[in-house]
């Protein structure tokens, strides 16, 4: 539609993963209830949190605002990557090799884990194994670009500098990191919820949680005044609901979960 010689949307855009997958109809809370640990997200990180911790003989709820995998999980751009622009040699830099290397571990195995799960479980999510690039088209840039391939290699990545990438695009130069992945990610988050729903895991949506109360227990609260007794509590929202809030309790958990 055009209105004054500008293009508008005649439908709001939808994201590609949300159009090529299912609806979910998961109930909302509509009881109090008691359980060992909540989950506050059903995204990607709530819902492979709950699935880790099914497998450890925990009863588990997962609250969702609205429908699982609809917030940033839906809206993803559904690679798989250890690769976070230039980072690796910032971190050294600043943090040390010991740290660099922990946080090269963990989005490395991310990757793995997330291809063991869809195997172990039969999910067609389209895994497809791929290669990730960062590159510049100035001279200027060429350096970052030969420390970071440098230091990504001496954490275990395997990362190389190249001077051409498989697109109609000119460059400077480039680093690869092979081993990486994409997915379509709400078919792997709408099939894993599947599974762990069927193994017991409590699943609501158009739940929205809006207040936490720290006793014996946590107790969070939903806008309709329903609430969850949990041993623990983990927030695997897009924005913690709670973020002015303060918590020592190390049983309060705020999960970084990288793709």
């Amino acid at each position: 539609m055009i209105i004054n010689n500008k293009r508008y949307f005649e439908k709001q855009p939808i994201s590609y993963w949300l159009a090529s997958a299912f609806m979910t109809n998961y109930p909302a809370l509509e009881e109090d209830i008691t359980v060992d640990i909540a989950i506050v997200g059903g995204g990607l990180a709530g819902i492979q949190c709950a699935y880790q911790l099914e497998k450890e003989g925990f009863k588990i709820a997962v609250l969702e605002a609205t429908h699982i995998g609809h917030g940033a999980s839906g809206h993803t751009t559904a690679k798989i990557t250890s690769q976070h622009s230039l980072i690796y040699d910032k971190i050294q830099n600043q943090l040390g090799s010991e740290l660099a290397k922990q946080y090269a571990t963990a989005n490395e195995t991310a990757i793995h884990e997330i291809k063991k799960i869809a195997e172990e479980n039969n999910i067609d999510c389209e895994y497809i194994s791929q290669s990730s690039f960062v590159y510049t088209q100035q001279d200027e840039y060429l350096q970052k670009i030969h420390d970071e391939v440098k230091a990504a290699s001496s954490l275990g990545i395997k990362a190389s500098y190249i001077e051409n990438i498989p697109f109609p695009i000119p460059i400077k130069g480039a680093v690869r990191f092979d081993n990486q992945a994409q997915f379509h990610p709400l078919k792997y988050l709408f099939s894993l919820a599947e599974i762990i729903h069927n193994k017991g895991v409590q699943i609501y949506e158009q739940t929205r949680i809006v207040d936490i109360e720290e006793s014996d227990n946590y107790v969070i609260v939903t806008s309709h005044g329903k609430k969850i007794t949990a041993e623990k509590v983990i927030i695997a929202s897009h924005y913690p609901f709670i973020i002015s809030m303060e918590c020592t309790s190390q049983e309060f958990i705020l999960p970084e979960l990288i793709l």
